[in-house]
This record gives structure tokens, C-alpha cells and sequence, in this order.
């Protein structure tokens, strides 16, 4: 691993629906990354690209959105709206050079023990691997 990917401290920010069980009480891993930004919606339909795009643009080098399982949304088809949304993110981020491992969306119910933290700490080794975002690297040289 080079210095810089083992120096490398990511940006990672997490879009969490009030309703699937995210929450920072329920987030062990949010101390062994300090630079994690838990930002709680009413619900995952909320997500939008735009929402996404503007999180990249504003530095961060992995974002993971968590929503109800599908069929079990409170509001009956918020998560169908983030799925959406994340598959239109997906394209775009890829016309603008972004790797897609750097955008994730997790449907479940975060309520057992540790569940919620090994997908916080493998996605955000992925981001570790991968290193910093090319819009981090652009906006920091500016």
C-alpha cells in the first residue's frame, strides 16, 4: 500500500432513514472514523442524485445510504425512490470519472448486533483502497 493510501483518512458520508435503525447511538464504527458524517432523512426517498452529486462535489470520497428493506418502507415506496435515484447517481458519477464502489446503498434493518457496523467498516476499507475522490483531489488543489 502506498504512503498515501495508508495516511489516507476518507470522507465518508452516510444518508440514513430514520425508520431502518441508523442511528449514531447504533454506529460502534463512527470512532474508528472520524472524518464519517451521519446525515438522518425522514426517509431514503428523500435521496436524490443531485443530493449525491453535491455530497461529491463537496469532498467526500464515499457515500453509503441506508434505507428499509424493500416492502417494508414506512411510507411505501421511499426506498423504490432511493433505488431509483442511486441507479441515475450511478451513471453520473461514472460520467464524471467516479469509481462506483465509492456510492453504495444498503437496504435493511440495522437493528442486530454489529450488522450496522461491519457494513460501515467494509465499505469504508473499500474507500481506504481506492483512495481519495478525483472531485476531493480537484477541489483541494484549487
Amino acid at each position: 500500500m502506498s504512503e498515501e493510501k495508508k495516511d489516507f483518512k476518507p470522507k465518508v458520508v452516510a444518508f440514513a432513514c430514520h425508520w431502518c435503525g441508523v442511528g449514531k447511538n447504533e454506529i460502534n464504527a463512527v470512532e474508528d472514523f472520524p472524518d464519517f458524517k451521519l446525515i438522518k432523512l425522514m426517509c431514503s426517498g428523500r435521496i436524490n442524485s443531485a443530493l449525491i452529486l453535491k455530497a461529491f462535489e463537496k469532498g467526500a470520497d464515499g457515500i453509503i445510504a441506508f434505507g428499509c428493506p424493500e416492502g417494508k418502507c414506512h411510507y411505501n415506496f421511499g426506498n423504490r425512490n432511493a433505488a431509483e435515484e442511486y441507479k441515475i447517481a450511478q451513471s453520473l458519477i461514472h460520467l464524471l470519472g467516479i469509481e462506483p464502489k465509492r456510492l453504495r446503498l444498503e437496504l435493511d434493518f440495522f437493528s442486530e448486533d454489529g450488522k450496522l457496523d461491519s457494513v460501515i467498516k467494509e465499505f469504508v476499507g473499500g474507500i481506504r483502497k481506492i483512495g481519495p475522490s478525483p472531485l476531493r483531489l480537484i477541489n483541494e488543489n484549487k
